[in-house]
């Protein structure tokens, strides 16, 4: 047999099949269709690619990976982008040395580079250890291609759901971005031009104004006091319920009716303003705990207060209401906003958000004027 040859999956398995001569300690042969591409045959019947080329006087040669991992079109394209490299007189095998860094390396270093950058970075961080680490650990970064990418985001669209399989994909997208830019031991990343899949809008729970003063009523009768009054102080505000417990009482401004939220979800600070309901909540609390520490504690009255979603939802139950968490309060509060008049663009600097899609979410619940622009259209036409 000549020993170039027209790489295929056909082509790959006759010759695992033939196996190596007698005596010999591998074979050597090269595609007929892509240049530099070749392939070692060794005994044990295992097949590894590599790209040799000569180029100006000088020698180049990568192992690029056995044929179990990659298809021989990867390896194609692989060679294809090494050699142009080195056309341009770039030396695209030292760069990729770099590249031989494990991806649980690469992690480490995009975690020490953004764990006080991002306020949401322990979500991520359970991302790493519960999903993406018993794949991509151990693996080289060099050698995650896009086809490892994209199956692992379908993996995840099975496994849990549409939305959360792109949070995972945003995450591969930002750690390969890092490696690429900050660390520039990438040229490109292998999850750039994956597409996140469409995500289903959902209906977002939220009380009318009647729900709302049931629930009033059913707070007054709360034993959990600190609950309670952070729960109402959450529907007064429309704060986060994270940001709210992370509340102190030293950052608190009685005489500018505000107080300070140091960081939020999305990583800035904000002044908070208070109403006059939303400050007594805050002068009780102090009378209780001081001017310094936690607005909101937990049971030994130091440590910072848990979700009070719990205690919600009794509450919901005793007001003959379905049970809904407390981020619930904070929609109830933009959707009341909203048909009070309140504008998109005030209520998206009121709830923090960095961007105005986020907030015109809630225009889309809030059809009061809408309603009232189709009943006005209506009583024109005779129909």
């Amino acid at each position: 047999m000549s020993n170039t040859i027209n790489f295929n999956r056909g082509t790959l398995k006759n010759l695992r099949d033939n196996g190596v001569p007698i005596g010999k300690k591998q074979m050597e042969y090269r595609d007929l269709k892509e240049s530099g591409l070749c392939l070692l045959q060794y005994p044990s019947g295992k097949q590894m690619f590599y790209f040799i080329m000569c180029f100006r006087k000088q020698r180049f040669k990568e192992r690029l990976g056995d044929s179990d991992t990659f298809t021989v079109q990867e390896a194609r394209i692989w060679v294809n982008e090494l050699r142009a490299a080195i056309y341009k007189g770039e030396n695209p095998i030292a760069t990729r040395k770099k590249a031989e860094m494990l991806f649980s390396e690469l992690f480490a270093l995009y975690y020490a580079e953004n764990k006080d950058k991002k306020a949401s970075f322990d979500a991520d961080l359970s991302k790493y250890n519960l999903h993406l680490a018993p794949v991509f650990a151990t693996k080289q970064i060099g050698s995650v291609t896009s086809a490892h990418i994209e199956k692992y985001h379908a993996l995840k669209k099975e496994e849990l759901t549409p939305a959360t399989a792109n949070r995972h994909l945003a995450l591969l997208k930002a750690i390969f971005t890092y490696a690429v830019n900050k660390l520039e031991i990438l040229t490109r990343s292998p999850a750039s031009g994956i597409k996140a899949f469409p995500e289903p809008q959902k209906l977002r729970k939220y009380f009318t104004l009647d729900e709302l003063n049931r629930i009033a009523i059913e707070l007054d009768n709360e034993a959990n006091i600190e609950a309670r009054n952070i729960i109402k102080f959450i529907l007064l505000c429309g704060s986060r319920s994270a940001a709210t417990r992370d509340l102190r009482l030293e950052n608190y401004d009685a005489q500018s009716s505000n107080i300070l939220i140091s960081i939020d979800k999305n990583g800035n600070g904000q002044f908070l303003s208070l109403s006059e309901k939303a400050k007594a909540i805050i002068e009780v609390q102090i009378r209780k705990h001081g001017k310094q520490g936690l607005v909101f504690r937990g049971v030994d009255m130091q440590s910072r207060m848990s979700d009070p979603s719990r205690v919600l939802a009794r509450v919901c139950k005793k007001a003959g209401l379905p049970p809904a968490g407390v981020h619930s309060l904070r929609h109830s509060y933009s959707v009341l906003a909203l048909d009070s008049g309140v504008s998109v663009y005030q209520l998206m600097v009121a709830l923090n958000h960095k961007c105005i899609s986020s907030t015109m979410v809630y225009s889309s619940i809030s059809d009061k004027k809408l309603r009232q622009i189709n009943n006005d259209l209506a009583s024109q036409l005779s129909i």
